[in-house]
């Protein structure tokens, strides 16, 4: 069998060409976070925000590229839409140069966070550590504020492990009515999103930083939520990418930390 490795895949990325440039998606710089494991291939595509939902095409256009390759299991690509930080302001008054910045310490901007359009509170359910029963808790409260008359979603943020299609019952995949938003699944009353409905149960997730935190932006922005009165996130174990992005970026109405009596279990989420 063939191996696959990270130069074959750039050489395959390399035939695909953003429509509007005209130049190959690497020579442009718009790859990164490659990763190569066991013919497992993973990596996401840095886009202008603007552009995104225009870019879906190119997206697949990749998969299919690496696809071809003699040796690939699985190919999962995403698209990273970077956003340009804020300017900070001249400073007058000084005429100096000493190689620092005066401004706010960096990811301490004064912005609101932006919320989901349609969705009243987000509530997100997390734990220190695996195995304490937090996918649980987060269904069951789903389906208990969904039996109080409330208009409820859920969302399986646990990137690697996602639990929510087998604990809600619901198979297959989304669907998508104008090609840039998914429609939810449902089952019980509750719209539900996961990244088990878009990879196959036995596909490992072996994604960065990057393309996690875009996984979970477009899980939460980019699904037509419609009107919910909750949000539930069943959030990753752990104190990582996906917990930073939800903590810095979504205006959270409360949290849920789950643990068991153990040491272990409540020492981890005091740490956190």
């Amino acid at each position: 069998m063939a191996e696959v490795t990270e130069a074959l895949v750039l050489d395959a990325l390399r035939t695909v060409k953003d429509p509007d440039k005209g130049a190959d998606i690497v020579s442009l710089g718009m790859v990164s976070g490659l990763v190569v494991k066991g013919g497992n291939v993973g990596f996401s595509i840095e886009v202008d925000p603007k552009r995104g939902p225009a870019l879906e095409p190119l997206r697949q256009a990749a998969e299919r590229a690496v696809d071809a390759l003699p040796g690939v299991f699985s190919v999962t690509a995403v698209l990273t839409a970077h956003r340009a930080g804020p300017q900070m302001p001249a400073r007058s008054g000084h005429g100096h140069d000493h190689g620092h910045s005066h401004g706010a310490p960096q990811g301490q901007g004064g912005g609101a966070k932006a919320a989901v359009p349609g969705v009243k509170a987000i509530v997100a359910v997390a734990s220190g550590k695996g195995g304490v029963g937090k996918s649980t808790t987060a269904a069951n409260l789903a389906l208990a504020l969904a039996a109080n008359g409330q208009k409820v979603g859920l969302l399986d943020a646990d990137i690697y492990g996602p639990s929510m299609p087998r604990m809600m019952g619901i198979s297959g995949k989304p669907n998508s009515r104008d090609g840039k938003t998914l429609e939810p699944m449902q089952n019980y009353g509750i719209k539900v999103m996961s990244m088990g409905f878009l990879v196959a149960e036995d596909t490992p997730m072996i994604w960065r930083g990057p393309m996690v935190i875009s996984a979970l932006q477009q899980m939460l922005r980019d699904v037509n939520w419609g009107e919910l009165d909750v949000l539930v996130v069943d959030m990753p174990p752990g104190t990582g990418d996906a917990q930073l992005t939800m903590a810095q970026n979504v205006p959270l109405a409360g949290s849920v930390i789950v643990s068991t009596p153990r040491t272990s279990p409540c020492w981890m989420p005091a740490r956190g």
